[in-house]
């Protein structure tokens, strides 16, 4: 395995037998073989993770996430296919898994220090690192049996952070703690990813994106999609959306890899024509400077008719993070119904704040309903460019001060 190649995995799957019995459940553990009535929880794959990838593992529930990285961890048996590590692994899975209910903070810290491979003396060294990193105050003396689902998030993902792993695995732990720690997880996975490799199970995409640079999606147990996170997630929305929507012959939309770069996707019986963003004196803006005030414009038909049209929006920064977005519910603003043929102009007069220098892309979508129910007609990522020139000195926005004051304060 090439010195670079930090999991090389090769046929890789998991299979379960439906209706056998114990003896024949317990043989396959020693015997694996492929049976037509095996239930597949991951059919099997080919996976390189390399140095200094950050992996984001994306897909609906069900779709083989957790038992992929329970492969790669080697906590689960593949009923086929290999899986080869280079480095020491380190993982956040199940909720709890490798805690001893009844050990305290401070003991369990030891038994999983020792079971990553670390001498009495590195524990020694590093123990007092992990428990301020978990921050359970007193707890940390009492069995974890006696903690919330955020204090074992707390306690496990300090272990992982202090053990000088090359590879960090997680698998949406970080759904259950509050929002402090979990912004201290992000900021420890940034600096991590920096000269490490991460793979990242999360339903979030604009942490997938933020943080990840690569990304695959699982679907029925099988790899659908392996590339950049903002391909990949944009696609995820586009398989969301289609599959929420009822199957009718006015529903187009491709699947499998051909569908990946597809730019746009829905049921077609609206449709976006044209997207414009003008200034106030109504000429096409592509540059920003500031903070400013501008128009945008979407053009829509009807193929067929329409009682409750929805058009929206979002500004997405390069790595396709959403900066901010609208539609014309929240606008309160009611369209009219629209008869097969008809088209209609939409304005949203806008007030944008001033954008860090960059590329940014605006996405539209026009839909029938309400903002909370809706059929997806017409979305298409990337409709217009606009580029900031504007270097912010903080963060990704500068919002003007409107005035400032101050107040001496006496002292006692």
């Amino acid at each position: 395995m090439s010195s670079d190649v930090m999991i090389s995995a090769q046929g890789i799957g998991k299979a379960y037998a439906l209706n056998a019995s114990p003896l024949r459940q317990m043989l396959a553990q020693f015997r694996p073989a492929r049976r037509t009535d095996d239930f597949w929880a991951l059919r099997p794959l080919d996976l390189t993770v390399r140095r200094g990838e950050v992996i984001g593992v994306i897909g609906q529930n069900g779709s083989g996430k957790s038992t992929l990285l329970q492969l790669l961890c080697n906590t689960l048996n593949p009923s086929c296919g290999k899986v080869q590590v280079n480095g020491r692994l380190a993982a956040l899975l199940e909720l709890g898994a490798g805690f001893n209910l009844d050990f305290t903070g401070w003991e369990n810290i030891r038994l999983s220090a020792a079971l990553y491979g670390l001498s009495h003396a590195e524990t020694e060294q590093k123990i007092g690192a992990i428990a301020a990193f978990a921050d359970i105050g007193d707890f940390i003396d009492k069995p974890v049996k006696t903690y919330s689902s955020g204090m074992f998030v707390r306690l496990a993902f300090a272990v992982i952070a202090n053990i000088d792993a090359d590879i960090l695995v997680i698998d949406e732990a970080l759904a259950v703690g509050d929002v402090f720690f979990t912004q201290k997880c992000m900021r420890f996975l940034q600096s991590f990813a920096e000269k490490g490799t991460i793979l990242f199970v999360s339903h979030d995409s604009a942490s997938v994106v933020s943080l990840c640079n690569r990304a695959i999606l699982l679907e029925h147990g099988m790899l659908l999609a392996d590339g950049d996170p903002k391909t990949i997630t944009e696609y995820y929305l586009q398989k969301q959306y289609f599959h929420q929507q009822p199957q009718t012959e006015q529903a187009p939309v491709k699947t499998g890899d051909s569908a990946v770069n597809q730019g746009e996707f829905g049921l077609k019986g609206l449709s976006v024509q044209t997207v414009s963003v003008l200034d106030s004196a109504g000429e096409p803006v592509f540059q920003l400077h500031g903070a400013t005030s501008l128009c945008l414009n979407i053009q829509i038909m009807a193929h067929q008719d329409t009682a409750h049209p929805l058009v929206g929006f979002s500004l997405k920064d390069r790595l396709g993070q959403v900066m901010f977005g609208g539609n014309s519910a929240d606008a309160q603003g009611h369209l009219p119904a629209l008869q097969a043929g008809q088209s209609l102009q939409v304005e949203f007069d806008l007030t944008v704040p001033g954008l860090t220098l960059g590329d940014y892309m605006i996405s539209v979508a026009v839909g029938e309903g309400n903002a909370r129910n809706h059929l997806m007609h017409h979305w298409i990522h990337d409709a217009y460019a606009l580029h900031s020139t504007l270097t912010v000195q903080s963060g990704m926005l500068e919002i003007p001060v409107d005035r400032m004051r101050h107040h001496l304060l006496s002292t006692l």
